[in-house]
């Protein structure tokens, strides 16, 4: 997205105390700098907000409201504030200055060990846990936001976009609420976020160093977002330790309420992973986060159902129930049932007629499979199947997998709040019974509905941003000479109001430069006069000239040089004029505004070169 120019204000000093040196980052809307407290001698981060937002009062309090919410939590593991103030160059804050790197950079440099993932993933928690319990959630939780100081501290750092627990549903859209790769899926549909967002978010970091990667790394926002909303993450390896591929999986739960409940439970449990004897052997073998135990409650680890609904009964009856306790670990196996001769049966005897039983049962199945598919074909019964699930599928997994089930989908959109194409609804509904062939109507997202796109023109650039991204669209900047305008406001917008653009679309804006002096033509001449017309599109405008004498005139003391004058070309009116003197370049500005004009120049009494140029200010 192209952003109005942000000054380079290192070299600064804040209020003549708050040195700016070099420039560490860029936010939504402000940039920070490395600093120093003249009055206090220590080294400190300065955030300045940019100056078109500090145009905008309501951007002013948020920058303000950010500084006041980090203000509020006082924790080891959080960036801490020292002052906030507004200086002639902007609104800024300043802040404990952390020397290290992010976690982004740690590990573009090579991964971690397990132990390490694990303690960054704790205190990282225990961080965050500090700001739940005040009632805000981070809302951006990612490796480029958690920084690891040189003296082996966690921090985290950029609540810039940290909403009250309670409050909106989303940061404001200039701040890029969340970001993509460690977007909750609530944070993807928009709903409120609480501290089970933030978990979600810290566990995908964990993901992310025990894996190397997040695990949904390709794809537009979108995609990303739907992928959160709807896909399991690929499976950790094996090889981890079970306790932390637990962890994990609940924090990734696509329900907030199956997750922990806040950082602080999920850093207990992260605590509780490297408890020495904690023994969390799987009942079957594990696969990773997405096929391994689902839930953890009360100390207590389960199957998930879905993986002892695939078993068969033979997996169930040698399956092991593991049950975990704090400091110990105890393993009960369901018995078996005895072999036939077998000396732990403690009848010590063959049961007698099994194997007739068996044969009998058989016999019976195959007798009536037979006579109901007798029945079927002398009733002329069409052939029955189930409606699949459909819903949340592209169009293109919907055909398959209808095609499968042999029903037949009848496709129609509306607008919604998901990916364009993603099946919404369907009837009939899941599980239901139905011929073979029958047709299944399906109902496809058309995308967001669209929103009126408001007017800006004429507004200041920051108040025509905040007025396109509250009504859910974005912008796009362009800086363009305006004649006319004032600078910094919108001259032009694409598409214009009040028409309809999809929820999230781009809408161009054209937004006045600062006014300068632009050269329109240069003409010259020898002795003899000249003519020239032009238009003048700013509120004034001037002409550059010089001009020497030649021959005889160098020797007399008054030379009768050439002159020029201006005439308004629409009304005939004199606009000026001007004598050229000799010597060096010289300028003469007419305050006659915009319109069309011819500038005559006479040949003067005596020989002389002269030239000129015509300068518009606009």
């Amino acid at each position: 997205m192209a952003m109005l120019r942000t000054p380079d204000l290192a070299g600064r000093a804040l209020e003549n105390r708050y040195e700016l040196h070099e420039v560490l980052g860029e936010g939504a809307f402000g940039r920070v700098y490395r600093g120093r407290d003249r009055r206090l001698g220590r080294a400190v981060a300065v955030k300045v907000i940019k100056p078109w937002w500090a145009e905008d009062s309501a951007w002013v309090e948020r920058f303000e409201r950010e500084a006041r919410l980090l203000a509020r939590i006082s924790d080891p593991g959080i960036v801490q504030i020292f002052d906030i103030g507004n200086a002639e160059e902007g609104p800024y804050y300043v802040a404990e200055l952390v020397e290290g790197e992010s976690l982004a950079e740690r590990l573009r440099r090579g991964p971690l060990s397990v132990e390490q993932a694990r303690s960054i993933a704790e205190r990282l928690c225990r961080a965050l846990a500090s700001a739940h319990r005040e009632g805000v959630v981070h809302c951006d939780v990612k490796p480029a936001n958690v920084l690891l100081s040189t003296a082996g501290e966690v921090k985290v750092g950029d609540f810039g976009i940290a909403r009250l627990a309670g409050g909106t549903s989303q940061a404001p859209a200039a701040t890029a609420a969340g970001t993509p790769r460690y977007m909750s899926p609530e944070q993807a549909l928009g709903r409120t976020t609480t501290a089970a967002t933030d978990v979600y978010s810290a566990g995908v970091v964990l993901y992310e160093m025990l894996a190397g990667e997040p695990p949904f790394m390709h794809g537009s926002p979108v995609e990303l977002g739907l992928r959160h909303l709807q896909d399991p993450p690929p499976p950790l390896s094996p090889e981890l330790p079970l306790a932390l591929r637990l962890v994990v999986e609940r924090a990734l739960a696509k329900d907030p309420a199956a997750r922990y409940t806040d950082a602080g439970a999920m850093a207990e449990a992260l605590r509780a992973a490297r408890a020495p004897g904690l023994d969390v052997s799987p009942a079957a073998p594990a696969r990773g986060v997405a096929d391994s135990t689902s839930t953890e409650r009360d100390g207590e680890v389960k199957p998930p159902k879905a993986e002892a609904a695939a078993a068969d009964d033979a997996t169930i009856d040698r399956a092991a129930a593991a049950t975990v306790h704090r400091g110990e670990s105890r393993t009960r196996l369901l018995p078996k049932r005895p072999a036939a001769g077998d000396p732990s049966d403690p009848r010590g005897r063959r049961p007698v007629g099994r194997g007739r039983a068996s044969a009998a049962i058989v016999v019976a199945i195959v007798v009536l499979s037979v006579a109901a598919v007798v029945v079927l074909l002398a009733a002329g019964s069409a052939a029955r199947t189930t409606v699949p699930e459909l819903l949340r599928l592209p169009r293109g997994g919907v055909e398959a997998r209808a095609h499968r089930l042999h029903v037949r989908p009848l496709f129609s959109t509306r607008p919604a709040a998901v990916s364009s194409g993603v099946a919404i609804a369907q009837a009939p509904a899941p599980g239901t019974r139905v011929d073979d062939g029958s047709v299944v109507h399906v109902v496809l997202s058309s995308g967001p509905p669209p929103v009126a796109v408001p007017a800006v023109l004429g507004a200041s650039a920051a108040a025509a941003e905040t007025r396109l991204l509250d009504a859910g669209l974005r912008y796009r900047v362009s800086v363009i000479a305006a004649p006319g305008s004032a600078p910094s406001t919108v001259v032009r917008q694409s598409p214009g109001a009040p028409g309809p653009a999809p929820r999230g679309s781009t809408v161009a804006l054209s937004v006045a430069e600062l006014p300068r002096w632009r050269a329109l033509t240069t003409f010259a001449g020898v002795d003899d006069g000249h003519s020239v017309a032009f238009r003048i599109l700013g509120g004034r405008w001037r002409v550059r000239y010089s001009m020497s004498f030649r021959g005889a005139c160098l020797l007399l003391v008054v030379c009768g040089g050439p002159s020029a004058e201006a005439h308004d070309l629409a009304t005939g009116a004199g606009a000026g004029g001007f004598e050229l003197g000799e010597g060096e370049a010289e300028t003469h500005t007419f305050n006659s505004g915009p319109g069309l004009y011819r500038l005559n120049v006479s040949g003067g009494r005596d020989s002389a070169s002269w030239s000129m140029t015509v300068e518009d200010y606009y």
